[in-house]
C-alpha cells in the first residue's frame, strides 16, 4: 500500500500512481513510464516532455517521527507479549499444564523409539504422501 501525501488516501498494491488524485508517488514518469528524478523537465530516456506530477516532498521531520512511531509501537508490542508469557509463566495452573504437556510429548518420543524401524519408515512414508496430496 502506498499514502499520498497529496490527497491524504491510500492506494493497494505497488502503484505508480494514485487512484485518487493522479499523482504519481516520489518521481516523474513520462507517457511509456520511465522514472525520472522530481526535478526533471524533460524524460532522461526517450526525450518526452510530458511528465506527471509526483505527490509533494515528504519533509524529514515527518519521516523520523514515522519511524519513532513505528519503532514505539513495536517496543509497546513487544513489552506487553513478553509481560503476558512472564505472567503466564508464573500462574500455577499454565506451570502443571506444561509439565503435563512435556511428559505426555516424551512419553510419545519414548513410544515412537520403541517402534520397529519398519515401522517407523510406513508411517513417515504415509506422512510424506499426505503432505504431498494436501499440496
Amino acid at each position: 500500500m502506498k499514502y499520498c501525501y497529496q490527497c491524504g488516501k491510500m492506494t493497494a498494491g505497488e502503484p505508480l500512481f494514485c487512484n485518487h488524485c493522479g499523482r504519481s508517488y516520489d518521481v516523474k514518469l513520462c507517457p511509456r513510464m520511465h522514472p525520472n528524478s522530481r526535478g526533471a523537465e524533460v524524460c532522461s530516456k526517450c526525450g518526452s516532455r510530458e511528465l506527471s506530477t509526483p505527490q509533494p516532498k515528504i519533509p524529514m521531520s515527518w519521516r523520523l517521527l514515522a519511524i519513532l512511531v513505528r519503532l514505539s509501537l513495536g517496543l509497546l508490542l513487544f513489552y506487553a507479549s513478553l509481560s503476558l508469557v512472564i505472567a503466564l509463566l508464573r500462574s500455577p495452573q499454565f506451570q502443571n499444564a506444561l509439565i503435563a504437556l512435556s511428559l505426555l510429548l516424551g512419553c510419545l518420543w519414548w513410544l515412537w523409539s520403541k517402534l520397529p524401524d519398519w515401522l517407523q519408515e510406513a508411517i513417515r512414508a504415509l506422512w510424506k504422501r499426505r503432505e504431498r496430496t494436501d499440496d
